[in-house]
């Protein structure tokens, strides 16, 4: 009968529950993003276009909304989707930034 030897079963034992902990983090995955938080702040975001401040933002354009923009990743349809700007966040598909870079084509 082939034996594991104590050593090699701590080593697999300490993997596997690294690899466990590590996949629970990944499956907790981004969360919707807060005005308030201070990233979001720092850019002006909203989660509805029409309630940017238009005179801390005034080249900020009627049709812009994340779902427009260049940093978005999702589908054009898609409610919330993660952005290149917000690591780790969701921000919504009405939303807009001041970081809006309009997509081209």
């Amino acid at each position: 009968m082939n034996q594991i030897k104590r050593r090699t079963f701590m080593l697999h034992a300490v993997a596997a529950g690294a690899t466990l902990t590590c996949s629970g983090l990944a499956l907790a995955g981004p969360t919707k993003v807060d005005e308030a938080d201070p990233k979001a702040a720092s850019l002006g975001y909203r989660n509805d276009s029409s309630q940017v401040d238009k005179k801390r933002f005034p080249k900020h354009g009627a049709g812009e909304k994340c779902s427009g923009c260049m940093a978005w990743l999702g589908k054009p349809s898609d409610a919330w989707a993660e952005c290149d700007l917000m690591v780790d966040k969701l921000v919504a598909n009405a939303g807009w930034c001041s970081s809006f870079v309009k997509l081209k084509g």
